[in-house]
């Protein structure tokens, strides 16, 4: 079974890659969106750490 920590890393990766490609395309209102989804993942698992 795949811990939180993990499971949040892996998560974060996929939203950078989808920040990334949706920035190539300039579609700011897009990334914003994700950029703020990726804020909140970034603090879960920093809180997840702190433990």
């Amino acid at each position: 079974m795949i811990d939180i920590t993990t499971k949040l890393l892996m998560e974060i990766r996929n939203l950078i890659a989808d920040l990334a490609s949706t920035l190539i395309l300039g579609k700011n209102k897009d990334a914003a969106n994700l950029a703020r989804i990726l804020s909140e993942k970034s603090k879960a698992l920093a809180e997840e750490l702190a433990k």
